[in-house]
């Protein structure tokens, strides 16, 4: 009677699809937050950046206050997460090479003086997270 009980549970099929959906349920939930987490992601970088291009344009109107530029980034980044290091600093160069600003050249030019705006930020994430470091400079004239 027993052995006869196995053979029609062996046999039946209903509640297959349930069994199988429940298998396969947490790995699409799984995929779908990650998904879900690196477009969150990708879109903080995006407004990371676009707020350091709102402190270079900053510079190309004219302005030439570092801690207004940093300022100008700050207010232009909406998405911010917490712990955010943003940073305005003037340096030059000559010939591909950093030079202090204040000495000629080697070959008795003036170095090309520069802006650089650096923003550092972790962004948390549901599954993970991840830091990114944005870099603009702009050459000053």
């Amino acid at each position: 009677m027993l052995n006869r009980f196995f053979k029609r549970f062996a046999r039946d099929r209903k509640g297959v699809s349930a069994v199988e959906f429940a298998l396969v349920a947490p790995v699409l939930m799984i995929a779908l937050l990650g998904v879900v987490d690196i477009g969150n992601i990708v879109y903080q970088r995006a407004d990371m950046e676009s707020a350091l291009r709102a402190g270079v344009q900053y510079f190309m109107n004219g302005g030439d206050d570092l801690s207004k530029a940093e300022q100008v980034v700050n207010v232009s980044w909406t998405t911010k997460p917490d712990g955010v290091s943003i940073a305005a600093e003037r340096f030059c160069m000559c010939g591909g090479v950093e030079h202090a600003c204040n000495e000629l050249c080697d070959d008795d030019t003036y170095p090309q003086s520069f802006n650089r705006l650096r923003a550092v930020a972790t962004f948390p994430g549901i599954l993970m997270e991840s830091g990114h470091t944005a870099e603009q400079s702009i050459r000053v004239r």
